[in-house]
């Protein structure tokens, strides 16, 4: 009897069997089948937006999805002193089984019933990147669905993919995920340059990212890096001589920089991929860009900005930018002042000129009109108020005369010369020739540094115009915008070899630098410009207030030009190399800018719109004209002089004055008085 019952409990007892185990292989099948593994959510792993300089150097660091910081890398660009160490404290048996290390679940087993509680969890590294994906408390039921959806991901991907997913996905402490934002953290370096002990301690987080961060629990991080290093030595991954070594390396402090450096540039890379990436900001050229501001900043008015922009002429890469002089002032160092759009002054001849040297009708040694010009009641001057009859191409270009500009680019014709301008790089409204006029010649619309810039290094490339590249893998396509002699031209009328830029009157003529620049300042001394070459780089200065109040230091060659000249001399930047003087060409069908006949007449003193004041009895005014000679003279329509007037006394009113030479020329100016208390 006893032995009939035996056998019945037996039958019973494998039927139960069976019925268990067809129950798990039922639902193993419903989860194989109808919950595949999230294959997307493991391949498509969220970013935290990165941007760095050309080397990999951190620019801007801002944290990604549900504010975490991850940097998602390759395996291979992690550091296999990492990759030890996680295998040695995590999985050391990751490269043999198949998702589930069945003698560690076990050994867990034992000691979660001996404990009554869970002590252990055994879980692999394929069984913890199932976890990161799919977050659940930690319960039975969960670690079954951790082991069948290992079970699938060893099925679906390879070692190395699970690997690289693990250490992509592990946590490190706070809301640092991932071993590149761990080592970006802790170390202030890529994954791939991690140390054997900086791979120890951060293979020790995962476990308890909180309870051993090295800069909150220091002892209890030195503990987990000794026990990291020990299964390394263990396991036959290092020597003791190597762990003793690495035991004995510093613990880091957590701290991270939203920014280190060329904030403009980083968050305008931001504006353009919102994820970040790669820039050609070179760090040792930025930093050198960064320091010559700051040298500089004493010597302008209080309030100034600044902004400044290098450009690699072979590349078209940036690779300095400034937004701004101070980009932690809370107002104006948000604004990225290269990108500002603002009146370039004379900074745009080089371009008007190169556009006359382009048709062959204009050379460097033409003679052209520096005198008195009047166009639709506009009139003219020269930054010093005077005027040099004719004069060389070349040196009216050197000395940043007026009216020969302004002639040029009448002779060229505006459409070719805006042409030229965006040819060149500048970026212009399609209005641009009916909006600036013959202004133009003298700034009248506005650019933006970069843009200007680009221009310059464009001249520098020989005409060969390039847009500026942000990113190193951006492409860049060239278009011949003006021809290499012209450019060649240009560059040496602008160049040391006929003056000096601010800062170098003392410098031997054996450690002369070499490059060629220009000046401009706008209207009302609002922007101060300075912009050149040397072969190798184009260099671009602004300087004013974003605000756009003038000062009266605001001007080019005093603002801008000894900051150019600084950088120029700079050893990152410096070209000790002289190219050979520009050849020239054959002037065929001249423009007719000589010197006229008779230069128009106008009347010099008073000036249109000016406003005399009347304090205790009539104004005095002494009219004058811009030549010699008699003339008759009409006050608000009434004659008061056949020759030369008298010097005027008027009371406070609207006046309108007018002269009238021998040969009929005339001249009119609308001038008032203004009374005011003694």
């Amino acid at each position: 009897m006893p032995r009939k019952l035996c056998i019945l409990w037996l039958k019973r007892l494998a039927l139960g069997t069976c019925g268990l185990w067809l129950l798990a292989y039922a639902g193993f099948c419903y989860v194989w089948y109808a919950c595949p593994f999230p294959v997307a959510q493991f391949d498509q792993q969220p970013v935290s937006p990165r941007v760095t300089d050309r080397s990999g150097k951190t620019l801007l660091y801002l944290v990604g999805e549900n504010d975490h910081w991850r940097q998602p890398v390759a395996l291979g660009k992690i550091s296999t002193w990492l990759v030890q160490a996680t295998l040695a404290a995590e999985d050391a048996r990751f490269r043999e089984h198949h998702g589930v290390d069945y003698s560690a679940l076990g050994r867990a087993i034992c000691q979660n019933v001996a404990h009554v509680k869970i002590v252990s969890g055994a879980s692999t590294l394929t069984m913890q990147v199932c976890r990161q994906l799919d977050r659940r408390p930690r319960t039975v039921a969960a670690k079954l669905w951790q082991v069948l959806r290992a079970w699938q991901l060893e099925k679906l991907r390879s070692k190395d993919q699970i690997l690289e997913a693990y250490l992509n996905l592990a946590p490190y402490g706070g809301n640092v995920l991932g071993a590149e934002a761990a080592a970006q953290w802790f170390y202030g370096k890529q994954a791939i340059d991690l140390s054997l002990g900086e791979a120890a301690l951060l293979a020790g987080l995962p476990q308890s990212p909180n309870r051993f961060r090295p800069d909150r629990h220091p002892a209890e991080a030195r503990i987990r890096r000794q026990f990291v290093l020990r299964r390394m030595r263990e396991l036959g991954m290092i020597t003791t001589a190597q762990a003793d070594a690495a035991a004995a390396e510093p613990l880091p402090t957590a701290s991270i920089k939203r920014t280190s450096s060329a904030p403009h540039a980083a968050w305008l890379a931001l504006q353009k991929r919102p994820l970040g990436g790669r820039t050609t900001i070179d760090l040792s050229r930025q930093r050198a860009v960064e320091a010559a501001v700051a040298q500089q900043v004493s010597h302008w008015p209080a309030s100034t900005d600044a902004a400044v922009c290098v450009i690699d002429i072979a590349s078209s890469d940036i690779v300095a930018w400034i937004g701004s002089a101070d980009a932690s002032d809370p107002r104006d160092g948000q604004v990225n002042g290269g990108l500002a759009q603002r009146s370039p002054g004379s900074a745009l001849k080089p371009f008007l000129y190169a556009a006359a040297f382009q048709s062959r009708r204009l050379g460097p040694a033409s003679r052209v009109y520096d005198g008195p010009l009047e166009r639709a009641g506009w009139s003219p001057e020269n930054f010093d108020k005077t005027f040099s009859g004719e004069v060389p191409a070349a040196e009216a270009l050197r000395r940043s005369l007026n009216v020969p500009a302004i002639l040029i680019t009448e002779q060229v014709g505006l459409s070719r010369c805006v042409g030229t301008l965006s040819a060149a790089g500048v970026t212009l409204p399609s209005n641009a020739a009916q909006r600036g006029g013959l202004a133009l010649a003298v700034g009248g619309i506005e650019v933006n540094l970069l843009d200007l810039t680009a221009a310059y290094a464009t001249l520098g490339r020989g005409g060969i115009a390039r847009r500026p590249r942000l990113f190193l893998d951006e492409s860049s396509p060239t278009e011949q915008a003006l021809d290499a002699d012209v450019c060649a031209a240009i560059s040496d009328i602008l160049s040391v070899r006929h003056r000096r830029p601010r800062g170098w009157e003392q410098l031997p003529e054996s450690q002369l630098p070499w490059c060629m620049w220009k000046t401009g300042t706008s209207s009302g001394h609002r922007d101060a410009w300075a912009l050149g070459h040397n072969g190798r780089y184009a260099i671009g200065v602004w300087v004013g207030r974003f605000s756009g109040a003038g000062h009266v230091d605001y001007v080019g060659q005093e603002a801008a030009e000894p900051l150019l000249a600084k950088l120029f001399a700079a050893p990152e930047f410096r070209e000790l190399r002289h190219p050979s003087p520009a050849a020239t060409w054959k002037v065929s069908r001249p423009y007719s800018l000589t010197l006229p006949a008779t230069a128009p007449l106008r009347i010099t003193t008073p000036t249109r719109g000016d406003v005399f004041l009347s304090a205790a009895g009539p104004a005095v005014i002494r009219p004058t004209t811009n030549r010699e000679g008699d003339a008759r003279w009409f006050l608000n329509g009434r004659l008061i002089a056949e020759h030369r007037p008298e010097p005027l006394e008027l009371q406070p009113g609207r006046y309108e004055l007018r002269c009238v030479d021998t040969q009929g020329q005339a001249s009119a100016v609308e001038f008032s008085v203004q009374g005011i208390s003694p």
